[in-house]
């Protein structure tokens, strides 16, 4: 009885355990684990800006996690995260534009569910955000709500 004991609370403490793991691989996938969905190279080939999704949307319909960074062959000069709001859809390499400059690169970051969202990533490693609104489109949606 006893030796049936042992065995039954190892069973018990195996499956616990593969449930545990379980749960972390899908923790991990869901919110920590960084994809890399496209890169772009400056004309010159001396830097390269890598897109990336972080985990998983929120579901069902919520923002995703991204990073940009920019790296000056094998070292990073800056790092940058940032939410898409794009109905629940993941960040692809369609949801970016990226513009080349001489000190700096302009990325346009677009979703579905928010004004565009202007990243400048200066080689010196500073960077600005700004979001992009177009002040006469609200002014015109608001004035026809009004009608």
């Amino acid at each position: 009885m006893k030796k049936f004991l042992n065995i039954m609370l190892c069973i018990m403490g195996s499956l616990l355990a593969v449930i545990v793991v379980f749960g972390f691989c899908i923790s991990y996938t869901v919110n920590y684990k960084k994809t890399t969905c496209d890169t772009s190279v400056s004309p010159d080939g001396k830097y390269e800006l890598t897109l990336q999704a972080v985990g998983e949307p929120d579901w069902p319909f919520g923002s995703a996690s991204g990073r940009l960074v920019l790296m000056e062959g094998k070292d990073k000069i800056s790092q940058t995260d940032f939410e898409l709001h794009n109905d629940g859809g993941s960040i692809t390499s369609n949801c970016w534009k990226v513009t080349w400059y001489e000190d700096y690169v302009e990325v346009i970051l677009s979703g579905e569910e928010q004004f565009d969202e202007q990243v400048i990533l200066y080689f010196d490693g500073t960077k600005e955000l700004q979001q992009l609104t177009d002040i006469a489109d609200i002014e015109v949606t608001i004035h026809q709500e009004r009608n």
